[in-house]
């Protein structure tokens, strides 16, 4: 073989040597592996992030949650403000009860509570809200707001649970709500207009909405002084509760 014939040899030998190099040794190959490898370490950093989250995790502030659930529930107990209250606006103690027309064990309390209230108007707030789960109680809760904008809740309220056993099982609720509202004297076309358009039914949700974040077990249920109560409580037991919260 010729010195020529040697030397095209050896430069086709060097063109095809690098053709031949396996890829991990081509640029392009080299690439892949080092794009590869920093895909690992930020695989395996990620990792070692969330492991040492679970095992360290961030300190919780309790005593922030606390107060913060403390807050939602004194809210909820309190609501818009705008229920119906009976005796002085500057309490000593303030009674919220969460009830429903047609409830046998709120009726069972109502009168004597309304003549503890009646005895300790000086230093007691009674504040009414709604709770209705049975049935006609939506509607019973209605007509009281509707009699109530017309200056005559209290007296609806003493009339509706009066007139329990009746009212609360009547397919004409409607009609006989109109027939009490006649009985109090007020202007039954204003009553009626007022019931047929639920006009307080986002109110009476928003009692029962703050009852559902409360988790009540069921009616009545009372805040007095935000000190939780469940049931029928009697005229004497309330008597002692007052006389023993007044300062």
């Amino acid at each position: 073989m010729s010195l020529n014939e040697r030397l095209k040899y050896a430069e086709m030998k060097a063109r095809h040597s690098k053709m031949l190099l396996p890829w991990y040794k081509k640029w392009w190959g080299i690439l892949i592996i080092v794009l590869f490898l920093l895909l690992i370490i930020d695989i395996i950093l990620i990792y070692t992030q969330e492991v040492d989250k679970i095992k360290n995790p961030a300190p919780i502030d309790v005593q922030k949650t606390l107060e913060e659930q403390r807050a939602i529930r004194q809210q909820a107990v309190k609501g818009k403000g705008d229920n119906y209250s009976y005796g002085t606006s500057t309490p000593q103690i303030t009674i919220i009860e969460f009830a429903d027309f047609s409830c046998p064990y709120c009726r069972e309390s109502a009168a004597g509570i309304r003549k503890v209230t009646e005895e300790y108007k000086d230093k007691v707030q009674m504040i009414y809200r709604d709770y209705p789960l049975h049935k006609n109680s939506l509607d019973l809760a209605l007509g009281a707001r509707c009699a109530g904008e017309q200056g005559k809740f209290w007296e609806i309220h003493d009339v509706l649970f009066a007139n329990q056993d009746r009212l609360s099982s009547s397919v004409t609720v409607k009609e006989d709500l109109n027939s009490i509202a006649s009985e109090l004297k007020l202007n039954t076309e204003k009553f009626n207009s007022c019931l047929a358009s639920q006009k307080y039914l986002a109110s009476i949700k928003a009692d029962f909405d703050d009852a559902e974040t409360l988790k009540i077990k069921g009616t009545p249920s009372w805040f007095v002084n935000n000190y939780e109560l469940t049931g029928y409580i009697s005229e004497d037991k309330f008597r002692q509760l007052i006389n023993g919260l007044i300062e």
